[in-house]
């Protein structure tokens, strides 16, 4: 997996940095997190950022500019920044200039108006560096839990493997609630939050391990956990980037991440979904869960979101005899991973204690199937998938299943 190169930008007029902006901005594995216009503001504020690339646009005047000449602007920069690379980009210029340019330290000269293919390129030239260079890198597995009709369980299934998790092995297991609606998770572990999953989206630029610590809460069984905002918020959505960037960032520092997923094909919800290791893609054996999940694949296949990483899981088997499982697989076109049996009240009485069930009652059959789902799912030693790339798709579609608000 390719982490997201974290940039910052110095020099050049509005214009062109707005257009050098737009095009990092539509790049997977890039985010903006500084702009300065002079030299002296990127010296004293742009480490605090911590960038891996910096791109610094040159004045056309070889001789001066107004941070002085441009090679001793490259020089600075490099020993200002001695873990990012710097590109520099400049006007038609002469090969001189260039090659002043890469001596000074710049690994590209990339010329102006930048083009996204040259852009691209010089970016993929970075990540190839960074491959040789670098030892591999923690990557945590990422399970979402997902369904496109809410009501089934989402949140009680969520909640219950992460903990089992988390008692394995405290402290290597975070639960991350994605929502801007308000959180369950905390009413189902009975937690008291400060931040939220809006605070981490909104602090990329200088998240770091600590800073990242100190936006979660602790569960008594070793979950660390992200809850979503105590509030609606009135933004309906999160931004596709920052998700994609925040989760990569956050399976740095855990080992399992689990996702809490909202209802719907929303640009953050398809992030996850993509950057997810396992999809567990719940539904029930009736026939509008069934309606609903099958147009939810049908959403999948078209965001080419790969089904081999979906399970699907038909949450409280047995409580009808209509539609059987013969019939869900047959609407679904895919086999059925996993059967949750019908344990209502136990169900309930777990979240109005505010405890797991695994925990709340560890004998009854609900908390031994989940264990034993837990148990098939992570096993010691399963690892992330490796070479995951990233749909060109991530925003071509917003598919909204007018799913129930509440625990999914």
């Amino acid at each position: 997996m390719t982490s997201a190169l974290r940039a910052i930008i110095v020099g050049g007029d509005a214009d062109s940095t707005s257009l050098l902006k737009g095009l990092l901005a539509a790049m997977s594995a890039v985010l903006v997190v500084g702009e300065f216009e002079r030299l002296s503001q990127a010296l004293q504020d742009g480490p605090a950022r911590r960038p891996d690339l910096v791109i610094v646009e040159l004045d056309a005047d070889e001789a001066t500019g107004p941070d002085g000449p441009p090679a001793k602007v490259v020089e600075a920069l490099t020993r200002a920044f001695p873990d990012a690379t710097v590109f520099a980009t400049g006007p038609s210029v002469s090969v001189d200039f260039v090659i002043q340019a890469i001596r000074a330290g710049a690994v590209e000269f990339l010329r102006r108006p930048v083009q996204r293919d040259d852009l691209s390129a010089a970016r993929e030239k970075l990540f190839r560096l960074r491959r040789a260079s670098e030892p591999p890198a923690r990557a945590g597995r990422i399970t979402s839990v997902f369904s496109t009709k809410g009501g089934l369980g989402v949140t009680t299934l969520a909640t219950n493997l992460a903990v089992c998790l988390a008692e394995r092995s405290p402290g290597s297991a975070i639960l991350i609630d994605l929502d801007t609606r308000q959180s369950d998770i905390v009413t189902f572990l009975n937690l008291r939050q400060t931040y939220s999953v809006l605070d981490v989206l909104e602090n990329l630029e200088r998240l770091d391990e600590s800073l990242l610590h100190g936006f979660l809460v602790k569960h008594a069984s070793g979950l660390w956990v992200l809850p979503g905002p105590t509030r609606i918020e009135q933004r309906s959505q999160l931004p596709a980037q920052r998700v994609q960037a925040a989760l990569e960032i956050i399976r740095s520092h855990f080992d399992h991440v689990v996702l809490d997923l909202r209802h719907d094909f929303d640009p953050g919800t398809i992030a996850a979904l993509e950057a997810s290791d396992t999809i567990l893609y719940l539904t029930s054996l009736t026939v509008s869960a069934l309606r609903s999940g099958s147009a939810g694949l049908a959403a999948l296949r078209h965001l080419r979101i790969d089904l081999q990483r979906l399970k699907i899981v038909v949450m409280r088997d047995g409580t009808g005899e209509d539609v059987t499982l013969k019939h869900a697989q047959e609407a679904l076109g895919l086999p059925i991973y996993w059967r949750t049996p019908s344990d209502y009240q136990t169900v309930v009485s777990s979240i109005n204690k505010g405890q797991p069930v695994v925990t709340a009652a560890p004998r009854s059959k609900i908390a031994k199937n989940l264990r034993e789902l837990a148990g098939g799912l992570f096993r010691p030693g399963s690892a992330s998938r490796p070479g995951l790339t990233r749909s060109p798709s991530l925003m071509r579609l917003v598919w909204n299943t007018k799913g129930i608000p509440g625990d999914g």
